[in-house]
């Protein structure tokens, strides 16, 4: 985890706690699996060029059971809402993560 992510959650405790369980209350409230929602938030990453969630997506992704062609598709998906280059700094991002 980032040094940045771990100095803000020792700073403000209460504040990431509430993130957290915000985040999960989001992920457990509708029908999607897993590995669908961190497909969907890879997409997303990608859209608001966003590295770190990039990664920290596709890493969730793959616990989830994702491989790297669904992967590579959510990424895709992001190109007609943000644009192919951003599209193609999803896809750098993913293959210094997947190494492939």
């Amino acid at each position: 985890m980032p040094k940045t992510l771990e100095d803000f959650k020792k700073q403000f405790p209460k504040t990431w706690t509430a993130y957290a369980q915000l985040r999960s209350a989001c992920d457990k409230e509708g029908p999607l699996d897993a590995k669908t929602a961190e497909l969907i938030k890879i997409g997303i990453s990608t859209a608001l060029q966003h590295e770190g969630g990039v990664v920290a997506h596709i890493s969730q992704a793959r616990k989830a059971g994702a491989n790297n062609a669904e992967i590579y598709h959510a990424i895709l998906l992001a190109t007609g809402l943000a644009g192919f280059p951003v599209v193609l700094s999803g896809v750098a991002t993913a293959k210094k993560y997947l190494g492939a």
